[in-house]
């Protein structure tokens, strides 16, 4: 099945700081840059829509233009929410796109092996998720008190990308409610009735929020030789 990836790039990082995170250098490059060539090297793309702001518009166009890639990279401008933005991107896909790979801007580790893995897996499922298993002790709290505890084996931390069949996120987002903000598109499937599987993630593969996740996440790229 022809897959086309979306990234979001349109979002105010507050916790990161003053500048946009996805236009940081770390280990040589911005990060969306990071984010973009390991993307390609998949090898499982038809098509890249990098969704933007009207404040880094042009600095990522500009950067999309120093990347020698065979397959064609757009942007799109995106909304003040996530779920707005993705659907942007969504609309922007050519119609030959019969998945959709979201992946954040701002996870600029993510290897092309996970990458294709979740393609692959999306084409047998339908709609697919990396996770990795919670190691923290998770306490459920009511105005600074516990009270409780919630067994972690069954919980696991969700990264990107995930990868869903075009015509199951589209119906999904016309069934949400719009008062509703979903912090990632599975979230959209599930509440519309849809089987969301799960393959293993990457610990690697940290989303930089925090300008500490950008040291970490330039230590991986360091280690993986990516330098």
């Amino acid at each position: 099945m022809t897959c086309g990836a979306i990234i979001p790039a349109a979002g105010q990082a507050s916790r990161f700081g003053p500048e946009d995170k996805t236009l940081v250098r770390i280990a040589g490059q911005p990060v969306l840059e990071w984010t973009l060539r390991a993307l390609i090297n998949a090898n499982v793309l038809s098509q890249v829509v990098v969704v933007v702001s009207d404040a880094n518009q042009f600095p990522v166009i500009d950067l999309i233009s120093r990347i020698e890639s065979a397959v064609p990279i757009g942007t799109v401008r995106g909304g003040a929410l996530r779920m707005e933005s993705v659907r942007a991107g969504v609309r922007a896909l050519d119609e030959s796109c019969e998945l959709v790979l979201i992946h954040d801007a701002a996870r600029p580790a993510v290897s092309p092996e996970l990458a294709a893995t979740a393609v692959n897996a999306a084409t047998e499922h339908g709609a697919v998720i990396p996770g990795t298993p919670v190691t923290d002790t998770i306490k459920r709290v009511e105005h600074d008190v516990v009270v409780g505890t919630i067994d972690r084996r069954e919980l696991i931390a969700v990264q990107t990308p995930q990868v869903f069949r075009r015509d199951w996120l589209i119906a999904a987002y016309d069934t949400f409610p719009p008062d509703i903000e979903a912090t990632d598109e599975a979230a959209i499937l599930e509440a519309a009735g849809y089987a969301v599987h799960v393959i293993p993630g990457d610990p690697a593969n940290i989303k930089v929020t925090t300008a500490t996740d950008a040291l970490v996440a330039e230590a991986i790229l360091h280690r993986n030789g990516s330098s």
